[in-house]
């Protein structure tokens, strides 16, 4: 009779452990980087520099802000759709593209129109990679440097971020890449850089770094 019992208790402890289900650490995860909030108004400032070929360098700056109209809960997440506009200099508010932040416990993705990033994949761990652009026929691999690292912006220090390099190529004689991404704990994505150039690569300027054209952005989280 004792040893029906002990078999008895046996089964019912591990018919529990099967039935129940442990929900994942979001801070262990990092799920923080990339919060899910439908209140919250995210607004960058943001410093467009172009340049041209023919020389000349247009430098705009504008706000971007992205505004939510719908919460939508998924099976393993929740995601946000609305749209991102542009507020120019002089207070004129534009649509620039639908967008839409869908996080997971192992993705956080953002799709701007119809062009989709993988931001994040979870958990965050110092240099992960993965493809950032899989929809895209070349693989563009993204990793991760300074998990949960502090990062100082301007006068501010964020106690809590992780940066994702998607490029990150100085070193070429004909064209630079960087494209980073910082994001902080219970914020997101607080600065961005995106600086594609092409340099000249006639004889005589050849490995000087000459810019003949491209494009440098830069978007910074504004707080207030």
């Amino acid at each position: 009779m004792r040893l029906y019992l002990i078999l008895f208790s046996l089964i019912i402890v591990f018919t529990s452990c099967e039935n129940s289900t442990v929900a994942p650490n979001e801070e262990i995860l990092g799920l923080q980087f990339f919060p899910i909030d439908f209140q919250n108004i995210d607004r960058y400032s943001v410093e467009e520099i172009n340049y041209n070929n023919d020389g000349s360098i247009d430098t705009s700056r504008y706000i971007l802000q992205d505004e939510w109209i719908d919460s939508i809960a998924t099976d393993n997440g929740a995601k946000l759709e609305g749209y991102r506009f542009r507020i120019n200099e002089n207070g004129n508010k534009e649509v620039v593209s639908t967008i839409v932040k869908n996080r997971t416990s192992n993705l956080a993705k953002l799709k701007l129109g119809n062009s989709e990033e993988i931001k994040i994949s979870f958990p965050v761990a110092e240099g992960k990679s993965w493809n950032g652009k899989p929809q895209e026929f070349e693989e563009d691999e993204f990793h991760i440097f300074g998990a949960f690292q502090s990062y100082e912006l301007g006068d501010s220090t964020f106690e809590n971020t992780v940066q994702v390099i998607q490029e990150d190529n100085q070193d070429s004689i004909s064209n630079y890449d960087q494209r980073i991404e910082v994001f902080a704990a219970n914020l997101g994505m607080i600065y961005k850089v995106s600086s594609q150039l092409e340099f000249c690569r006639d004889t005589e300027c050849l490995g000087l770094q000459e810019i003949e054209f491209g494009r440098t952005v830069r978007m910074r989280r504004q707080l207030d």
